[in-house]
């Protein structure tokens, strides 16, 4: 059997529009937002990337990233390549 170079399970990216990253938020500032509701509801200022990709890839695989444009190719290159980190999921 060949061994797994490559696993991403249930992967997703998230990116926020039109705001920049200004470090953590406050311990009071998160708590807040969960009464307020802010962590149960879809942002509508946001966008997904990648949502929910799982794939792996084993030694003498060869995987093709191919897409439209916005299809989130560079998005999971980054995230294999620990460039950015994702919203949920691992890959390793």
């Amino acid at each position: 059997m060949f061994e797994t170079v490559i696993k991403v399970e249930n992967l997703s990216k998230r990116y926020r529009l039109g705001e920049t990253h200004r470090g953590a938020h406050s311990f009071r500032d998160r708590v807040s937002s969960l009464f307020k509701g802010g962590g149960r509801q879809e942002d509508p200022g946001s966008i997904w990337a990648l949502k929910d990709v799982s794939f792996e890839v084993r030694r003498g695989e060869v995987l093709g990233d191919i897409g439209k444009n916005g299809a989130g190719k560079s998005t999971l290159l980054k995230i294999l390549s620990r460039i950015t980190t994702p919203t949920a999921g691992s890959a390793w």
